[in-house]
């Protein structure tokens, strides 16, 4: 999928066209939720959102040059890319955390207070520890797909558990609440779940759809944010 000859073909100039659309509208999310949301109530769930929009923008940017403009043989570049692209999407996975902290653990004992610091610490860590994995635990030309062992404990094992546990935790918290805010709870997870369902699986295949799909993700998840509409 990356550039030869100084030429994109049509498949692929369609395919960056559309990346560009969602890394766009993911800045428009994040200036929408700090500078409307978060400065106009000072609530911290709008900051992490914010945040959580930001972060997914610029680790699309790495994969954007990770994907089509680094050539495969510049395999330095492409790892610097990759690992670039992984840690601000897991520092996005991170927010995400500190979102779903902030509206699951609202008590004030110990026990919540913990885990609303430690919840947002996990990928984080994971963040941290690409930073310290082997190139050839990333890139194995001899395996299947060429990934290396980081890459399938990351995509096979850590990523499914929170492909399922962010969404699953907005369900629940739908169904603990009720009119308005039980709706904006359900469809966020819906667009959660769509949206790194199709990450996960985008790895693997490409198509023109993928691109559509996280997009029509992004817009879910601002539909269930403009309350006045779901009243």
């Amino acid at each position: 999928m990356v550039c030869t000859n100084g030429m994109f073909d049509f498949y692929e100039v369609a395919s960056i066209g559309l990346y560009f659309a969602v890394i766009g509208y993911k800045f428009l999310m994040f200036g929408y939720f700090l500078i409307i949301r978060y400065r106009k109530s000072k609530r911290i769930y709008w900051l992490y959102f914010s945040l959580f929009f930001i972060f997914l923008a610029v680790s699309r940017v790495g994969y954007l040059f990770y994907d089509y403009f680094i050539d495969p043989a510049d395999t330095f570049n492409r790892l610097l890319a990759w690992r670039f692209a992984n840690i601000t999407g897991w520092v996005a996975v991170a927010s995400l955390s500190g979102i779903l902290s902030t509206l699951l653990f609202t008590g004030e004992s110990k026990l919540h207070m913990a885990i609303k610091k430690i919840f947002p610490l996990i990928p984080l860590g994971i963040a941290v520890h690409i930073i310290f994995i082997p190139d050839s635990w990333i890139y194995s030309p001899s395996a299947l797909l060429t990934w290396g062992i980081a890459k399938w404990y990351m995509n096979v094992g850590i990523m499914p558990i929170y492909i399922f546990l962010l969404p699953i935790m907005f369900f629940y918290l739908a169904k603990k609440s009720a009119g308005t805010l039980q709706r904006s709870f359900f469809i966020n997870g819906l667009g959660l779940f769509l949206y790194y369902a199709v990450r996960a699986v985008q790895a693997i295949t490409p198509s023109l759809w993928w691109p559509l799909l996280i997009l029509l993700a992004i817009l879910l998840m601002a539909f269930a944010n403009q309350y006045e509409h779901l009243k």
